[in-house]
């Protein structure tokens, strides 16, 4: 598909997805590209006042089902939002302005700008800080008690986490110094490649992966553009490759090991790539950009297949599989019937049910009208055959 600014959807494009889109003004969309509306947008949730406050900053699933969705704003507020009901079923206030959400053995996990990371659960919530200008932090989906910060400055390179001691189990190093200076740490994104792996990406135009294993801190793998005019802006990661969107060139994709260059290139981008997603079988990757355009590409083809205008600026994007919402439609159905009891082992009245038996059912009636029926007539026809020969010996 070539590059335009109208909607348009390639016949190539095959998949059934789901994407949930928050906006710069504060709206939750939704889009669904293969129905027969591709490009209609449904706003799942009402704001009343749109400003830079109710941006939308955060989006994560909180649940491996993918039909939960922890929604974080600029506003301080995190909300609990049902797929399924496409309603919110709590909120509560986390402190600053929400750079990191996800769900460890059933709480929620909130971190702010400011570095303060808070542990909802009852009957009381607790709070520990990882160090100021936090730009993001993110759940290991393998190991729920690990967590991974990045920000800015040294202070906020890559630390992994133990949720349930809130102490550092690993702190990364910074590569090493280029003419006695310390080389500049901007963490923009981070991600779990597996439970023993990390990756990040920076505004400084690198990317890096970290293994956990062993005491080699310093990133075992990294890509660094040779003339320096590369920023990245988010990351994903599926299956041992990379996806990164940047400022400026629209998304690049990297085998984790082997990071030296890009093995594929994104274009059709008019703005920087705010937020980026693969779905996931892997096939697709979704992106946002602040161009107010939703887009999707064929991760292997490269290929943009599908865009969309969104009207306010997309900041933070998710995408799942239609179908695992239907799934999990069917299961609450499922769990909303009504055993009946056995009526056998309820008390019966004896004399109702002698009266019921008693009864002529209606093919037993119908049967034995037909019987009389079929007796009359036979009568009738042997009346008028007495009276033909009677007639007959008369004459």
């Amino acid at each position: 598909m070539k590059f335009s600014t109208s909607n348009a959807k390639c016949s190539s494009y095959v998949g059934k997805h789901t994407v949930f889109i928050g906006t710069h003004t504060g709206s939750f969309k939704k889009l669904e590209p293969f129905q027969d509306a591709p490009y209609r947008q449904n706003n799942l949730q009402q704001v009343t006042v749109l400003d830079k406050t109710s941006k939308v900053t955060c989006l994560a699933f909180g649940n491996k089902e993918q039909t939960e969705i922890l929604l974080g704003r600029a506003n301080h507020f995190v909300k609990v939002f049902d797929c399924n009901s496409e309603e919110t079923t709590s909120s509560f206030e986390a402190g600053g302005e929400v750079v990191g959400l996800g769900r460890s053995n059933g709480c929620i996990i909130a971190g702010t700008a400011d570095g303060t990371v808070q542990i909802v659960k009852d009957p009381e919530s607790v709070e520990f800080s990882v160090g100021e200008n936090l730009c993001k932090l993110r759940i290991c989906p393998e190991d729920s008690n690990l967590m991974v910060t990045g920000g800015k400055a040294l202070k906020q390179i890559i630390k992994v986490w133990d949720l349930e001691t809130q102490k550092v189990t690993f702190t990364a190093k910074n590569v090493k110094k280029e003419l006695e200076l310390e080389q500049p740490i901007w963490e923009n994104d981070v991600v779990f490649v597996d439970r023993n792996t990390i990756a990040s990406c920076s505004r400084h135009g690198y990317v890096r992966v970290y293994d956990l294993r062993g005491e080699q801190r310093r990133p075992v793998q990294g890509y660094a553009p040779p003339d320096d005019q590369l920023s990245f802006t988010c990351l994903t990661n599926h299956d041992g490759y990379l996806y990164a969107g940047t400022t400026t060139v629209g998304a690049r994709a990297f085998d984790s090991r082997k990071m030296k260059n890009h093995i594929h290139v994104y274009k059709g981008f008019t703005g920087t790539v705010t937020s980026i997603g693969v779905d996931p079988n892997g096939g697709y990757l979704f992106t946002s950009c602040l161009d107010r355009y939703v887009r999707i590409h064929n991760t292997q083809k490269t290929a943009m297949v599908y865009q969309c205008y969104v009207k306010s600026k997309p900041t933070q994007i998710l995408c799942t599989d239609y179908k695992d919402q239907v799934a999990a439609q069917e299961e609450d159905e499922d769990d909303d019937l009504v055993l009946v009891e056995n009526p056998q082992d309820e008390d019966v009245d004896s004399e109702y049910e002698d009266m019921f038996a008693k009864m002529q059912t209606v093919s037993e009636k119908v049967a034995s009208n037909k019987r009389k029926l079929d007796g009359s007539v036979l009568e009738e026809v042997a009346k008028r055959k007495v009276i033909k020969k009677k007639g007959k010996k008369a004459k």
